[in-house]
């Protein structure tokens, strides 16, 4: 019984050690520390896109739909409207040229909420920690 629970908690261990831990982002803006976590396929399959070289992958309008969207699905967020739109590189990551859009959220209550939108159309929540 004690061997079988211990091969059953090495395979448990074993399993979750095997899951890739997905990159953390960081962004400061304020006085908050925004934390956005994406996993390697979430970034392998963002497109390339280089400052000069073209329009981005993804539009603003695109995006602002996207975050319109996730907004109206979620009720807590009634009357939450875009407040700023910022299109950010994804830093000391080795994949170079793989940007999203930081969005900053006003709620009715004056609070602030960040979302990511990746160039395929993802909504991806922040979590938002005061900064230092």
């Amino acid at each position: 019984m004690r061997i079988t629970t211990l091969l059953l908690l090495s395979a448990l261990t074993a399993g979750a050690w095997a899951a890739p831990r997905p990159t953390e982002i960081i962004e400061t803006i304020d006085q908050y520390r925004i934390v956005l976590y994406l996993t390697e396929p979430q970034i392998n399959a963002m497109a390339e896109w280089r400052p000069g070289e073209g329009e981005p992958p993804m539009s603003i309008a695109r995006a602002v739909n996207r975050v319109r969207d996730w907004i109206a699905s979620d009720s807590s967020l009634a009357g939450a409207r875009i407040y700023e739109l910022e299109y950010k590189p994804i830093h000391n990551h080795e994949k170079l040229n793989r940007w999203y859009y930081l969005v900053e959220l006003r709620l009715k209550e004056g609070k602030k909420r960040f979302v990511a939108v990746l160039p395929g159309g993802k909504v991806v929540p922040a979590i938002e920690e005061p900064g230092s």
